[in-house]
């Protein structure tokens, strides 16, 4: 799914990020949201931390790879279908979508 530079960019009230990474999550009928932005990928492990505010550098998980940001971000969020980390110029970094598994 393309999303657009614009919406990648805007970090609400006019103001707009410079380069960077987002995540958007997608949900069902084609919809999508972006979420945080961040500057590095590694960065987006400060959300993964289990204390608030964080104190030490030790509060934040280790940066393993991409596919593990956005298998977190999957359990971190049930009613989403999948997940993807975006540059701020619209290109898509890597997508990750959930397996469901359909009863009969």
């Amino acid at each position: 799914m393309n999303i657009s530079h614009e919406k990648l960019i805007d970090a609400g009230n006019g103001r707009k990020y410079g380069e960077g990474y987002r995540i958007v999550y997608f949900e069902n009928n084609d919809k999508y949201s972006v979420g945080t932005y961040c500057k590095t990928i590694e960065g987006f492990m400060i959300g993964f931390a289990e204390c608030d505010p964080i104190i030490d550098e030790d509060d934040i998980p280790p940066f393993i790879s991409i596919d593990d940001i956005l298998e977190r971000c999957l359990n971190l969020y049930n009613d989403i279908n999948g997940v993807a980390i975006y540059k701020t110029d619209g290109t898509c970094i890597q997508k990750k979508e959930r397996n469901i598994i359909k009863h009969n």
